[in-house]
This record gives C-alpha cells, structure tokens and sequence, in this order.
C-alpha cells in the first residue's frame, strides 16, 4: 500500500529483505548488531547514515520474522545426576 503522507520509507523492499537475510543467516543475531551493519555497509544501504532499532523490529515483522532471546543451557542440567534425581523427585 503506498504511503499517503507522513514520513518517507527509510528502507526499500531490496533493502528489508538484504535485512531478512542477515537474520536468516545468523538467527543468533541481534537487532543492535543488525544495526551497526546496516550503518557499516555504504554498498547495499548507501543513504542511511543512523536507524533505530524499533525500525529494524518493524522491518523484520513486515517480513514475518521474530526474534526470540537465546539463552543457554547449562550441560550440567541434562547429567546423569541430575536426571536420576529429576527421577527420584517425581517417584
């Protein structure tokens, strides 16, 4: 749908899936990271000089994309110790 007024696009459709695909890329990746990109790269986003992250959380929803916080699990959680007192516990 064309913009009908307001404030112009700061992302072409090239740009946003060239956005998408870093995600894709590396789903580890964060939205402060994404940006430092963005602003790092003259080639592909030649005229974007700052961007905010709120715009790059739009940008990835537009293109049905969430990023989800990763967190890691320790490995002592899944010894057999602790799975043999997980058992005990629920016996």
């Amino acid at each position: 749908m064309p913009h009908r007024g307001g404030r112009v696009a700061i992302f072409t459709a090239a740009q946003e899936t060239l956005i998408a695909d870093m995600v894709r890329e590396n789903n580890l990746i964060r939205l402060r990271e994404i940006r430092d990109k963005v602003i790092a790269d003259n080639v592909n986003f030649e005229s974007i000089d700052d961007v905010s992250l709120a715009t790059i959380d739009r940008v990835l929803r537009r293109q049905k994309m969430r990023m989800k916080q990763v967190f890691r699990v320790p490995f002592e959680r899944n010894s057999a110790r602790h799975k043999d007192l997980r058992y005990e516990y629920v016996q």
